[in-house]
C-alpha cells in the first residue's frame, strides 16, 4: 500500500479547508456588519457628548455657523421644537460641525419657570443639560412640575450627580444667572420664544432650517 494520501482523503482535506474558508468568511463578514451598526448607533451620541463645550452648547465651537435658541420651559412651541425638531437638527447641522447649538433661558416671570431655569444651570455645570431639559419639557403641563423635590428627581433621572445638583440649588448660585440671558436676548430683538440666532438673523423656528440651508449654500459648508 502506498505511503501517500488517497484521492478520498485529499477530496476530503479540501472539503474541510474550504468549509474553515467559509466560516472565517461568514464570521469576518459578521464582525464587519457589527462594527458598522455599532458606529451608526452608537456614534452620533459618543459625538454630542464629546462636542459639548459648555454646559448649554454642543458643537465645533469653530462651526461656520452658530444657532442661539432663545426657549422656554413653559413655552408650548418651544417644547414641540424640544420634543420634534431638536434631535434631528443636531443630528443634520451640528453633528456634521457645520453648526454650533446653543440653548438659552428665556423664563417665563413666574417662580415656577424661574426654579426651571435656575437648574437648568445646575445640569449644564455638569454638562447633562440636554438630558435634563427633556425632562423639564416632559413635565412642563403637569401641577407643580418644578418644585424642589419634583426637580431632584429629575436630575436624577437625567443621572446628574444629585447631591451636587441639590448643592447647587441650595446655593442659589444661578438664581438670577437668567437675567443675563435676558439681557443678550434683548440686544439681540428677542419679542418671543422660541427664537433662534443663526449667525446675526433673527427667525422663529419655521425658517430655522430655511436660513441654515442658505448660509451654507453661501459656501459655508
Amino acid at each position: 500500500m502506498s505511503n501517500g494520501k488517497s484521492s478520498r482523503e485529499i477530496i476530503r482535506e479540501k472539503r474541510e479547508k474550504q468549509k474553515r474558508q467559509r466560516f472565517l468568511t461568514v464570521l469576518l463578514v459578521s464582525i464587519v456588519a457589527i462594527v458598522l451598526f455599532s458606529i451608526a448607533v452608537f456614534l452620533p451620541k459618543i459625538l454630542i457628548s464629546t462636542t459639548l463645550t459648555n454646559g448649554f452648547s454642543v458643537g465645533d465651537p469653530n462651526a461656520p455657523i452658530t444657532v442661539v435658541e432663545f426657549s422656554s420651559y413653559l413655552c408650548d412651541h418651544c417644547k414641540t421644537f424640544s420634543d420634534n425638531n431638536e434631535k434631528g437638527f443636531i443630528a443634520d447641522y451640528v453633528q456634521t460641525g457645520d453648526v454650533y447649538f446653543t440653548y438659552m433661558n428665556i423664563p417665563d416671570n413666574d417662580e415656577q419657570s424661574l426654579s426651571a431655569a435656575e437648574a437648568s444651570y445646575c445640569a449644564a455645570e455638569q454638562n447633562k443639560f440636554f438630558e435634563f431639559k427633556e425632562y423639564l419639557f416632559n413635565a412642563a403641563n403637569t401641577p407643580n412640575a418644578y418644585t424642589f423635590d419634583n426637580l431632584i428627581n429629575y436630575a436624577s433621572l437625567a443621572d446628574l450627580d444629585t447631591k451636587d445638583f441639590q448643592f447647587c440649588l441650595e446655593s442659589d448660585e444661578y438664581a438670577d444667572a437668567y437675567l443675563s440671558d435676558y439681557q443678550y436676548a434683548g440686544s439681540v430683538g428677542v419679542s418671543g420664544t422660541p427664537s433662534f440666532l443663526v449667525n446675526e438673523t433673527l427667525v422663529f423656528s419655521e425658517d430655522l432650517i430655511s436660513t441654515v440651508e442658505s448660509l451654507l449654500k453661501q459656501n459655508l459648508r
